[in-house]
């Protein structure tokens, strides 16, 4: 009866897209996790979670934290880079910038910088810049956070932003219409598909994203509209986190990492 519910799962979550499996997942690592929810991990290894609202950090060498309670609730965090981590807690319309060892390197509210500035989203863009969606103007755009200068690059979007992920030089976005978007420093927007119904997401690339339906975690690819389940032996599990061909699955209590080569 197992095996049934599990394979009627499968056969509902991908009836309307053609796939297959992905093969050749190793186990390379398997850590407790203290307690708290699951954030990432960076390049170097280290291990990011939040609990009772404090931002932490832990690898084999040192355990840190951060946590400011005049600021209110941690609403977003940003591993891009982890010498440069972006903590963004909207309650109270602030940014925190913090190095690798979790010290904060730049501060700023925007109701005292930028009043007319009411951020949505807030990522770390290239040359002292983050990218910020402003609910305000409904427009996305560049902020130079030394300056406190902020640039639109966008018109302003028709649908609201339900997620958003970025690098350096794009800044990706899925509206309530499960539409996905992109655009360039320049506000080139270009539309990248339709996204399947989901629990959690992240974008791999401008083809290819990873979805979380359930306990089933699939690589879908938005141009041939198939998907590819990745076999995790994890029968639940509470997040994942995919870099640089480690993607980490996170339960109850336990990080397990995979090496995985996405095609």
């Amino acid at each position: 009866m197992r095996n049934f519910v599990i394979y009627l799962i499968l056969f509902l979550f991908f009836s309307n897209h053609s796939h297959s499996q992905i093969n050749g997942l190793k186990l390379i690592g398997n850590e407790k996790l203290n307690s708290g929810f699951f954030i990432g991990r960076d390049t170097y290894g280290a291990v990011y979670s939040i609990q009772n609202n404090e931002f932490r950090k832990q690898d084999t060498q040192q355990q840190a934290n951060y946590k400011n309670i005049t600021l209110g609730n941690l609403h977003e965090v940003d591993l891009q880079n982890p010498l440069q981590i972006v903590l963004f807690y909207k309650e109270m319309n602030s940014v925190v910038l913090l190095d690798r060892q979790l010290n904060e390197t730049y501060r700023f509210n925007f109701s005292e910088t930028n009043p007319e500035l009411l951020p949505q989203q807030v990522r770390l863009a290239s040359q002292n810049r983050l990218w910020i969606f402003d609910l305000t103007s409904q427009k996305l755009g560049l902020y130079d956070y030394q300056k406190k200068v902020f640039r639109p690059i966008t018109v302003a979007f028709e649908h609201p932003i339900v997620y958003a992920q970025s690098d350096y030089n794009y800044f990706y976005w899925m509206d309530n219409k499960y539409d996905l978007f992109v655009s360039n420093l320049f506000g080139k927007i270009n539309y990248l598909g339709k996204v399947p119904e989901h629990d959690a997401l992240q974008i791999v690339s401008s083809k290819e994203i990873l979805l979380k339906k359930g306990n089933v975690l699939s690589l879908f690819n938005l141009e041939k509209e198939t998907s590819q389940i990745i076999p995790v032996k994890e029968k639940s599990f509470k997040n994942f986190y995919y870099s640089e061909q480690n993607l980490s699955i996170f339960t109850d209590n336990e990080i397990r990492t995979y090496k995985i080569t996405l095609p």
